[in-house]
């Protein structure tokens, strides 16, 4: 009976959120680490359309293995088409609400970052060659150790491992702002992990601590290496419920601890498939870049979008939300560490209909007036 109640208050209020005002003490502020593989576009275009609830402070783009190679220039591509389409569907989307970003203001904080180290699990295999969301993938690489590609110098590419997304984060960070940073881990973390560590070299400790208080990060799966510096890889493999291979810790300095790190070690996966390609064509000009990629990365931001309608508290990770539960780590991580091991998939799954609903509602911006969706 709790969750009937629960499912039919969500509903009343997917259809009537964009009543509600935002006012800039409490918008969301948002970073969003992304390598645009096959997935992450049509993540974005949804997000777009929730997007006058957040505070978008940076999108970092950065290349992945196998999709991308660190010189491909698909992922910049897809992230700056995808832009140009709201670009177009703006002024249809300001009459829904006027806190919807202006197209230029979402530009401007959109940086490119330096990798590609390859997806977690696949550290250690050094090559891939198969399908990926219809595309033919060949990729290779060599051994690959953290401290070859974050902290001074020149990465194995032969490019800085400082970047434009890395220095541009140093701006977010400085940022006389007292809110929590929802720091939303797509992909690419790398490009976050050098900021942190460019960030500590620059700025005193109490400062240092100062952010990190204020981080609140999201890991879709922990995607490369780097996040070694946030979590220990090896404890995270002896848990044997995430996706690891034979991925080990490489990283021998000390770890830095964000306000909370949450794990989604699968339940995102559940979101490759709820939305078909079929039901988002057709509204509007970003409806022409969703593809049969799915969504992988929507459960990111999903809690945000159901605590700003009062379903959950978004600093409390264990209150069911549109994004899943999660559950403490345990004794072997900091105390503000969680997962989803732990967790049923139900706690995500339940609230698929209300998530499609709100969408497919949200979809109707593009078409109608205020007074017809």
């Amino acid at each position: 009976m709790r969750y009937t109640i629960l499912a039919i208050l969500s509903f009343c209020f997917s259809a009537n959120i964009h009543a509600q005002d935002s006012t800039q003490d409490d918008k969301f502020r948002v970073v969003i680490m992304t390598d645009m593989t096959h997935d992450d576009g049509n993540s974005l275009i949804r997000y777009l359309y929730y997007a006058l609830y957040f505070d978008t402070e940076a999108i970092i783009v950065t290349q992945q293995l196998p999709d991308y190679n660190y010189n491909h220039e698909g992922p910049w591509n897809k992230v700056t088409n995808v832009l140009t389409a709201y670009q177009k569907e703006y002024p249809q989307l300001k009459k829904h609400h006027p806190d919807f970003p202006a197209y230029e203001s979402l530009l401007k904080v959109t940086k490119k970052g330096r990798g590609a180290l390859p997806i977690i699990w696949l550290t250690n295999e050094k090559k891939f060659a198969r399908e990926i969301a219809g595309r033919h993938v060949e990729s290779t690489w060599g051994d690959i150790h953290f401290h070859d590609w974050i902290g001074e110098g020149n990465n194995p590419n032969g490019e800085s491992k400082d970047s434009e997304g890395s220095e541009y984060l140093q701006e977010v960070f400085n940022k006389d702002d007292d809110r929590p940073i929802y720091v939303q881990m797509w992909g690419g973390p790398i490009t976050f992990v050098q900021a942190l560590y460019r960030y500590q070299q620059r700025n005193t400790d109490e400062k240092f601590q100062t952010l990190m208080k204020k981080l609140h990060v999201y890991g879709i799966l922990l995607q490369d290496i780097t996040f070694d510096y946030m979590i220990d890889l090896d404890k995270i493999k002896a848990l044997s419920c995430d996706k690891m291979g034979t991925t080990t810790s490489t990283y021998k300095g000390e770890r830095v601890h964000p306000r909370w790190l949450l794990n989604d070690a699968g339940h995102f996966w559940r979101y490759l498939s709820v939305m078909k390609e079929t039901d988002v064509k057709g509204h509007g000009a970003m409806s022409a870049h969703y593809d049969h990629g799915g969504e992988g990365d929507t459960p990111a931001f999903l809690f945000l979008i159901s605590a700003k309608m009062g379903l959950n508290d978004p600093l409390d990770p264990t209150q069911g939300s549109w994004g899943t539960m999660f559950k403490p780590m345990g004794p072997e991580f900091p105390k503000n560490y969680f997962e989803t091991c732990k967790v049923d998939k139900n706690e995500l799954e339940r609230w698929i209909p209300q998530v499609k609903n709100s969408f497919l509602n949200r979809l109707q911006y593009s078409l109608k007036n205020p007074d017809e969706v």
